[in-house]
């Protein structure tokens, strides 16, 4: 094939032939020649390849110059692509199912059980209790990023009715002063230790209390609202009326709570009153014989010692766990060992379910006798369900991958291209996956910058799982060839997840395969976002 038209075989041809081979625009002998003069001509396929991501630029520059859509845009759907959305669609109705019926259900289930009615709970934890009390100013962060993408977003669909630079500026400049308008005072005194911080006995702070950023934190006095403590070590001889949420090494909570006790720490030692519930996700929980708590208690820790009185149910997920005080409630223990001493007494139902055998003491007062479940550890690749999820996780990869290549070819097709430059997109992954969490969670920690370090976290998770996709579009594409069109494209992701999948249930080196993974596609999406955020204009 000759630029001046001429179809003679093993001849290359021009870059104009190749577009409207792309685009459609040649009769059915021309374009069959091409088609077979590709599969054997490894430079006219790599041209191909080049033009189709080129491509994209020329739509947009058509759209914005109001020329006609071109003709393949106008053509209705082939036959034969239905296969992908209706993969699409059983894989996401099973993945929704397999979510549900294996986690959700099941995880409310259990939360209902034990008295938590007022819907999930994450729900309770974050949002219905008062954990965000006293946090105006991350909400005003929040609220003015959004406002800020929303300007963004709406000059740049607008841009043409901008012409004049007047109008423009008239505008933004609203748009700037109704962010800068002063937002109300926060509701909550927010105290840094350098490095303690002491609430003496005696003062009392009318308002919630953040304490961060203190190697000790004591509180002998009085919050009239809610104690959110950062810290080393907290230790609460005061009153507390409204809630404790505690991220911290060690908790010692010695005085009256009025409200919740929400703990994530190493230790955490309970030995005072706590009007409503608990909930601990820690190392060591020890509620001492003197606690009591009104509510019900939710631990997930490795070693739970409960002698308090406990007026709800109990549910905890722990490897070690002993019963001494009273439970009014209902008692559901998920773990390795179960110790009931003669001092304990269960008003309701008690469950336990385990590996081995609790040990029962003949003086606990019990309502009903202990309902035992002995499961002993199946290895999973033993069972159909190990496979039926590993397939699963195939199809959401690869569901996302079709998705991510309809919505932006563009940046697909160059994220894999990206996966060839191995040395360094490894180099450039491995930084990225150990450096992005730790300025998300340095973001998180100022408290202003929590909405931007969740976000960021949030984004770096995501595309940590993309990752996947452009290591699999690029191990198929070597297995395979770099065939032109959707379908070859999508052909190539499915065989290389898929490969990819069967790696990973190999023992030792699946593990070390989906690190290598994560770090090079990672990498491989980070020289892509870096590349187009340096490309130029196109005039």
């Amino acid at each position: 094939m000759t630029p001046s038209g001429d179809r003679t075989e093993g001849l290359h041809f021009d870059e104009m032939t190749g577009l409207l081979f792309l685009d459609q625009q040649l009769d059915e002998g021309r374009a069959r020649e091409i088609t077979q003069h590709t599969n054997s001509c490894a430079a006219c396929r790599e041209l191909l390849r080049v033009l189709k991501n080129e491509n994209v630029w020329l739509r947009q520059a058509m759209i914005a110059e109001e020329e006609p859509v071109p003709a393949r845009f106008a053509e209705a759907p082939r036959r034969g692509g239905s296969w992908a959305w209706a993969a699409a669609l059983g894989f996401g109705t099973a993945g929704a199912y397999t979510l549900w019926n294996g986690l959700i259900d099941p995880w409310m289930s259990q939360a209902s059980e034990v008295g938590f009615t007022q819907g999930n709970l994450m729900s309770m934890l974050f949002f219905s209790g008062a954990f965000w009390n006293g946090w105006n100013s991350v909400l005003t962060a929040v609220e003015f990023l959004a406002l800020g993408t929303l300007g963004a977003v709406a000059a740049w669909l607008l841009r043409r009715y901008f012409r004049r630079s007047a109008k423009f500026a008239a505008v933004m400049g609203g748009i700037i002063c109704a962010a800068m308008l002063p937002s109300s005072a926060s509701a909550a005194q927010i105290e840094h230790g350098s490095p303690n911080y002491t609430l003496a006995a005696g003062q009392e702070i009318k308002s919630d209390l953040i304490v961060r950023g203190a190697d000790h934190a004591q509180i002998d006095g009085t919050v009239d609202g809610d104690l959110i403590a950062f810290s080393h070590i907290v230790e609460v001889n005061g009153h507390v009326k409204g809630d404790v949420i505690v991220f911290a090494q060690e908790l010692h909570l010695n005085g009256p709570v009025d409200g919740n006790v929400r703990v994530f720490a190493q230790l955490a030692f309970l030995r005072s009153t706590v009007e409503r519930n608990v909930m601990a996700f820690v190392n060591t929980l020890d509620l001492d014989e003197a606690s009591s708590v009104g509510g019900s208690v939710t631990t997930g820790s490795q070693t739970t010692r409960l002698g308090g009185k406990i007026t709800g149910d109990l549910l905890a997920g722990t490897a070690s766990a002993e019963l001494n005080g009273p439970i009014g409630g209902n008692v559901k223990i998920l773990g390795r060992s179960l110790q009931v001493t003669p001092s304990a007494q269960i008003a309701g139902r008690a469950e336990f379910e385990g590996p081995e055998q609790p040990e029962i003491a003949a003086g606990a007062k019990l309502a009903s006798p202990f309902q035992v479940t002995i499961k002993k550890p199946t290895p999973g690749y033993l069972t159909w369900r190990y496979y039926w999820h590993q397939t699963l996780r195939w199809g959401a990869a690869f569901v996302l991958g079709i998705v991510f290549f309809l919505v932006a070819p563009a940046v697909f097709l160059d994220a894999s291209n990206s996966a060839k430059k191995a040395g360094l997109a490894m180099g450039i992954g491995l930084l990225f996956l150990v450096g992005l969490p730790v300025a998300a969670i340095i973001a998180c920690v100022t408290i202003v910058g929590l909405g931007l370090g969740i976000v960021t976290f949030l984004t770096y998770v995501v595309a940590v799982y993309m990752s996947q996709i452009f290591i699999g579009e690029w191990l198929g594409e070597k297995l395979l060839g770099a065939g032109v069109g959707a379908g070859a494209i999508i052909g190539r992701l499915a065989l290389g997840l898929a490969i990819l999948r069967v790696i990973r249930l190999i023992p030792f080196i699946g593990p070390l395969s989906a690190l290598v993974v994560i770090v090079w596609g990672l990498g491989a999406y980070v020289l892509t976002i870096h590349k187009r955020l340096r490309q130029p204009a196109v005039a």
